[in-house]
């Protein structure tokens, strides 16, 4: 077989991923049965086969964004009966899981919704049927430097809208067939986790045996990933591996008496049927998680090249089990697990495949394991630091010790267990053996975190200089031999030490953060940092700031802020704070009516360079009367003016058009995302704004920028712009020049998010 056929179609998919617009479906379908056509003709076969790659996946993605809720009918209401499938995911009060909707409703819906429910009266199995009155939303997601892209990931999981339960919902009954694996997974689960006294070892038990996360909270999360060991909660090799080697060799033994019934029987393939069986059945129970297919599939091509006794590469069969995955799901490369998952796979293929085996020894599995972590290292490095934005240097001594841990001791003792509870026999003692490993292994991982050398963030890079790094460092793994081998390290550099934004000693940066209904804004001069509000939260770390303005301070290359200006007592604007709990110390903070730092108050000024801060409003002896009284800000300079005018309303523009009757501003932050009663017509007129900024959620029920704030806008010749609809926003002031917008949306079009009036 030609394997570069496989190949092909699986770059033509990878490819495809990048387009930042969709053809037609129809288009997308003919250019698949057009080019299958050409297949006929063995010259151009390859160039066939990567069209119909990417025609495949353009056809599919077109399907399924055609089928996803209309954002034009935002926040309906109906009634929806279908099915629940997958497991149901508890998080405090909530329960959010996957819901398939009858084909038979009263409008057409999504083939398959995320539903949230508050406080749920009802236990949520996989497989129930109910009717349920749903307020319905778009995908959706927030959209900054550095962040997570959830309406890539929704999509990648086919999911074509979002709904929130509104009301009583009826229980339909349960469905027979579907759901039946999934209800074992969740009894399998919660029997795991009642039996295990420690509670992120009890987590941990279902991850590593269900690929079920319900359990997992955001420190543990955060645990593993600072130490390099989240890989192991993948369903992955190692699991399938060893529960396809315990089944082939207990039924081999078992079905021994069977070759001498009959000539044509072989002991080994029948272990190897055996083996397959219980790899299936063991990747469904755990979900059919990405890593568990391209296990299965690997283990089926090996075993069918072991049938026919044929020969077969390594890496042959990872392009096999590519293009097999990418057949049947194309839209899997959407999701940041996927090139995880093989690109370690590839890695390590290609660091070890074509390499004569070292003489054994007693030693030789513990410098095999090092030479793995450390080809492991190098090789993910590219995706680590421009794709994740993280270096883990504990990595090699957290996995020299974790993965013997769980693959000799803690992941067998654990098979064992749910074996032995599927059979509903007592399992108290392999549970104890897993516990335990958990126990020791999770102290471990939380002495290293402790020690300063560990977690490193970086900033993130582009697709030149990932596709560079990528190269060099499988030029550095390459065999000996190889040309210049060590040369790989120079591709490597741009990654490593990125080339920062710079910012001109007269020009002041802004950047508003997509946060939702709440705001956040950076203000950056050559010498200052600024942050205005922290966004919405508690106030005690559970916020959105805390995720999304590491991120941003990495790529501008800033390691701290130096002030800190809260402008209301709201919690979405004072939301963030628990997330600066650690800065508060260093920092210069100025809060609306002393809620933190220093009052603001009218008169109060500084510089920064050449750039002038000061206050415009609460002025002293004002009561505390919410957003009115906010902290409005003016920031001027030779690169021209700015308004960040918190909450106000009307009553409060006209009493600075008094007290101001200078007043300019080329760049203004609309109060609250634009609500009804902010900027008026005669505000507008004095201040003369060419630009329009809002903070406000894509799903926003106030309708916010408001219709009436648009029209007024509109007729003052402002362009508005807001983080519903382009994600983080960055002006640029430089003296001579009008005020330059960039968006995270129009920097970085993608087919999923619509970028119209973005660039």
């Amino acid at each position: 077989m030609d394997w570069r056929l496989p190949l092909a179609f699986a770059v033509g998919v990878l490819l495809a991923t990048l387009t930042p617009e969709l053809l037609p479906s129809w288009l997308s379908g003919a250019l698949v049965l057009a080019a299958a056509g050409a297949l006929v003709w063995k010259r151009i076969r390859l160039v066939a086969l990567l069209v119909i790659g990417a025609a495949w996946f353009l056809f599919q993605a077109g399907i399924a964004s055609e089928r996803s809720w209309d954002p034009a009918n935002t926040g309906e209401r109906l009634l929806v009966s279908g099915t629940v499938v997958g497991l149901p995911e508890y998080r405090g009060q909530r329960v959010r899981f996957e819901f398939i909707p009858d084909r038979r409703q009263a409008v057409e819906l999504p083939r398959r919704l995320q539903v949230n429910w508050y406080r749920p009266s009802e236990y949520v199995q996989p497989g129930q049927r109910w009717e349920l009155p749903l307020r319905l939303d778009p995908l959706h997601g927030r959209l900054n430097p550095g962040g997570f892209d959830l309406h890539r990931h929704l999509l990648s999981l086919r999911i074509g809208g979002l709904a929130n339960v509104t009301g009583a919902p009826h229980y339909l009954g349960q469905s027979v067939w579907r759901g039946s694996v999934d209800r074992q997974r969740q009894f399998l689960g919660e029997v795991l986790q009642a039996e295990t006294g420690d509670a992120r070892a009890a987590a941990l038990t279902r991850a590593l045996a269900l690929a079920d996360r319900a359990g997992m909270d955001n420190e543990l999360n955060e645990r593993l990933r600072r130490t390099g060991t989240a890989h192991l909660l993948a369903i992955s090799g190692l699991h399938v591996g060893m529960v396809a080697g315990l089944a082939g060799f207990i039924g081999g033994w078992l079905l021994a008496p069977l070759v001498l019934a009959s000539s044509s029987l072989d002991r080994r393939r029948l272990a190897l049927v055996c083996a397959l069986v219980a790899a299936t059945a063991y990747a469904f129970l755990a979900g059919f998680t990405l890593p568990t297919q391209r296990a299965l599939i690997m283990l089926t091509v090996a075993a069918g090249a072991f049938l026919v006794r044929r020969g077969l590469q390594p890496g042959h069969a990872l392009v096999l089990a590519l293009a097999a995955i990418l057949l049947f799901d194309p839209l899997a490369p959407l999701a940041s697990g996927f090139w995880l998952s093989f690109a370690a796979v590839a890695v390590l293929i290609w660091a070890f495949a074509w390499r004569p085996n070292a003489d054994g020894g007693s030693t030789n599995w513990l410098v095999g394991l090092i030479r793995a972590q450390l080809v492991i290292a190098i090789g993910m490095l590219p995706l680590n630091v421009g794709v994740f934005e993280h270096m883990v240097p504990l990595a090699l001594p957290a996995n020299l010790v974790a993965i013997p841990l769980v693959g000799l001791v803690i992941l067998p003792s654990l098979l064992i267990s749910v074996v032995l509870i599927m059979l509903d026999l007592p399992a108290t003692w392999p549970l104890w053996v897993t516990e335990t490993g958990l126990v020791w292994l999770l102290g471990f991982l939380d002495m290293l975190d402790g020690l300063d050398i560990g977690y490193r963030q970086q900033p993130g890079a582009g697709l030149l200089a990932i596709g560079l790094a990528l190269i060099g460092a499988l030029w550095l793994l390459a065999p000996r031999g190889w040309p210049g081998r060590w040369l790989g390290a120079a591709l490597m550099l741009p990654l490593l030490f990125p080339r920062l934004p710079a910012l001109d000693a007269q020009a002041l940066e802004l950047t508003m953060l997509d946060l939702g209904n709440g705001q956040a804004v950076l203000v950056r001069t050559e010498q200052e940092t600024l942050l205005f509000d922290t966004g919405p939260g508690d106030r005690e770390g559970n916020d959105a700031l805390g995720r999304t303005l590491p991120g941003l301070l990495r790529a501008l290359g800033i390691d701290s802020l130096d002030r800190l200006v809260v402008s209301q007592d709201h919690r979405d604007h004072a939301g963030g704070l628990g997330s600066l709990e650690s800065m508060l110390d260093t920092l210069i903070i100025h809060g609306a009516h002393g809620l933190v730092g220093e009052a603001c108050l009218s008169g109060q000024r500084w510089h920064s360079g050449d750039w002038q801060f000061r206050f415009l409003h609460p002025s002293a002896g004002l009561p505390n009367l919410g957003g009115t009284s906010a902290c409005v800000l003016h920031v001027s300079g030779p690169g021209g003016s700015l308004l960040l005018a918190g909450g106000i309303d009307h009553s409060v523009e006209s009493r600075l058009l008094i007290e101001h009757p200078d007043l300019h501003a080329d760049l203004l932050l609309l109060p609250s995302g634009g609500h009804r009663r902010a900027a008026s017509a005669e505000f507008l007129d004095q201040l003369s704004p060419t630009l329009a900024l809002a903070s406000v959620s894509a799903v926003d029920r106030s309708s916010r920028p408001h219709p009436e704030v648009i029209d007024r806008l509109d007729a003052a010749g402002v362009r508005v712009v807001s983080t519903a609809w382009c994600g983080a926003l960055t002006v640029i002031l430089q003296p001579g020049q009008a005020p330059r917008l960039t968006t995270q949306a129009g920097s970085r079009p993608r087919f999923w998010r619509q970028a119209d009036g973005c660039r």
